[in-house]
């Protein structure tokens, strides 16, 4: 079976998740474009300012014109411990759920000329790999629910289309346990049954107004990473230009695990439902940047980063809902009364779908200015265009890929504003080889003004010290990253019957970089 996902019951939870929604491709692809402070440690260290400084290898992905500060070759690499946490408050109940993950957030290559070969210009070529963002965030929210469960959204699903009994079993298939949707797999786990007068709808429950102890977990991992190349070179040590290609790639896997106890069933006891979403995708990307010397305190620097475009996008979705039964009430193939005490899982069957997705442009601006060499205080400035974010699919027919651009493009269009990222960081020259440093920055979320009453945008505060001679260094960076956002398990007609959590997310991480100059 192969079509594109419109809806999945559980949100799946991706960070920056639509508070009061359910996954669409609007939000993947804001997903999937989110990005923040990252590169070596220095620079993670200074709050992500690198647009503007150069000399470091976060220019060969951040600015190229960077590069044309080298005058001699340097290898480098950067290894990071990440430790993500949520805290969540679901119907009235707090939570937490951690998780940590070991990673190489930067590694590079820069071959600088001769230096007895300058003459007005002189450039350095740059090869680096680095991770834009680490899927790391888990998820945990617990509470009792008095109004409904998520069986009601399934129950809601199969009212929609007028399905009955006859239509959900020519939805599954014995031989291979697999019903082709969510409603008709609870039905064959009997979890949600027709009106017996008609055998159609409307589709009800057991015992519905019993309290429901639910349960939902989780579990991201993954990253956006890219392999970059590029070119900066320098005219009489003032003006600074250079030009870089990014080959990106997304590997994602967010799997959820929603657990529903009935206190006091007399037919169900429980149920589990289990998603499972695994993405993949490479695209390219383009960036341009200046760095002008005003004077030999002053710089100012421009950087054009054009939006990513994956030709490919390919994701698998699975599921499968799993029932714990007291006794259900049936016939047996005869017509005699039995009772069920035990029922296997039952899976949807799993869809694999392939799009396309268009990242949005990036403008960035910045200033530093230096103190002779006892240090410096930098600023960067950077538009994103969410709205400028695309997502279409050549594997459809034209014009159901037009009503798949109409419906995901227009949410973004609605959903998505344009954000402002301001980042400040500062150098300061303690020894002769000892340097320390701090940032602070703001990322916009990126979300329309008019969406939610949820403050997305994230707050990082980072320091770090470092130790560099002529002919290697050694930087530690501490990078500390919060913000709020939503959960909202499944969704329902009547928006009082069902809740959604809050979320606050947590990561800290220590960076751990070194060079060797050459």
């Amino acid at each position: 079976m192969k079509k594109y996902i419109v809806t999945i019951a559980l949100g799946l939870c991706l960070p920056n998740l639509v508070f009061g929604q359910i996954y669409s491709y609007a939000n993947l692809a804001k997903y999937f474009s989110t990005t923040y402070a990252t590169g070596t440690a220095r620079m993670q260290a200074l709050g992500g300012t690198y647009s503007v400084l150069g000399a470091d290898v976060s220019s060969i992905a951040a600015n190229p014109a960077g590069l044309g500060f080298y005058n001699r070759s340097e290898v480098h690499l950067s290894m990071a411990q990440q430790n993500s946490s949520t805290s969540s408050n679901y119907l009235g109940i707090s939570a937490k759920q951690t998780d940590a993950l070991f990673h190489l957030p930067s590694l590079g290559l820069v071959l600088a000329g001769d230096p007895s070969s300058y003459n007005k210009w002189h450039g350095a070529f740059g090869i680096s790999y680095s991770r834009q963002v680490v899927y790391t965030q888990p998820v945990y929210v617990t509470g009792t629910n008095n109004r409904s469960s998520l069986l009601d959204s399934f129950i809601e699903k199969a009212n929609d289309k007028n399905a009955t009994g006859a239509s959900l079993d020519g939805e599954y298939s014995p031989a291979s346990n697999y019903a082709d949707s969510p409603e008709a797999a609870a039905y064959q786990a009997y979890l949600i049954d027709p009106n017996p007068t008609n055998g159609g709808v409307p589709f009800s429950r057991y015992e519905p107004n019993l309290p429901t102890s639910q349960v939902g977990e989780v579990v991201n991992s993954g990253a956006l990473s890219s392999w970059n190349f590029s070119y900066g070179a320098s005219y009489m040590d003032k003006l600074y230009i250079g030009a870089g290609l990014q080959f990106s790639k997304i590997t994602s896997t967010t799997t959820s695990n929603w657990t529903e106890e009935y206190v006091g069933g007399r037919y169900v006891a429980a149920m589990n439902y289990r998603e499972n979403l695994v993405t993949n995708g490479s695209g390219i990307s383009l960036s341009l940047g200046m760095i002008y010397k005003w004077s030999p305190n002053l710089r100012v620097a421009f950087n054009f980063q054009s939006p990513a475009y994956f030709d490919q996008v390919n994701e698998r979705y699975d599921a499968r809902i799993s029932p714990t039964v007291n006794g259900i009430p049936s016939y047996d193939s005869n017509g005699v009364p039995i009772i069920i005490t035990k029922v296997k899982p039952v899976y949807v069957t799993p869809n694999e779908f392939t799009y396309q997705l268009t990242t949005p442009m990036t403008l960035s601006g910045g200033l530093a200015y230096f103190f002779g060499k006892r240090g410096f205080l930098s600023l960067d400035l950077a538009y994103v265009n969410y709205p400028g974010m695309r997502v279409s699919s050549s594997e459809l027919n034209s014009s159901t890929n037009q009503q798949f651009q109409d419906k995901h493009n227009g949410q973004i269009k609605r959903n998505f504003e344009s954000a402002l990222n301001i980042k400040v960081g500062t150098e300061i020259r303690v020894t002769t080889n000892w340097n320390i440093r701090a940032g602070v920055a703001q990322f916009g979320s990126g979300y329309s003004s008019t969406y939610d009453g949820i403050d997305r945008n994230s707050l990082q505060i980072s320091g770090g010290i470092g130790y560099r001679t002529s002919s290697f260094y050694i930087d530690l960076t501490a990078v500390q990253r919060t913000a709020k956002d939503g959960f909202t398990p499944y969704s329902l007609k009547n928006a009082a019957d069902y809740s959604s959590a809050m979320l606050t997310k947590n990561n800290l991480q220590f960076v751990l970089g070194g060079g060797i100059l050459f």
